[in-house]
């Protein structure tokens, strides 16, 4: 009986980590508070930077989400698009990216510093 009582309540345990986990994380995303055209332009500014020459540089970097200007962007319009990765201590990635009339993106470069670009520090 025991034993029965036990595993009861380790799969009760498990299935309340797993929903303050996902709960945790939808409010993560939910606070970032950008909205999801300038999500997609932002991702895949991030994913052509990740595929590119210089991908290994960013390897373990954050996306810093809110550290960015996708909302200039307008349709029919080029934009430099401008986004920052956290990278090991205080080392930020600011990664440029060109976005094109029709919206297609691909990366250009990065710099390393010490503060997001636009950053008033």
């Amino acid at each position: 009986m025991n034993v029965h009582k036990g595993m009861w309540c380790a799969g009760a345990l498990a299935l309340a980590m797993t929903g303050v986990s996902q709960m945790a994380q939808a409010s993560v995303e939910e606070s970032a508070d950008v909205p999801q055209a300038e999500r997609e332009l932002v991702n895949q500014c991030h994913d052509a930077a990740m595929a590119s020459k210089d991908g290994d540089t960013f390897e373990s970097s954050q996306l810093l989400m809110e550290q960015q200007n996708a909302g200039d962007y307008e349709k029919g319009e080029e934009l430099l698009l401008h986004i920052n990765m956290l990278g090991h201590g205080t080392t930020i990635y600011n990664v440029s990216c060109n976005v094109d009339e029709q919206g297609n993106v691909t990366y250009e470069e990065f710099e390393k510093a010490g503060t997001p670009a636009g950053s008033t520090r």
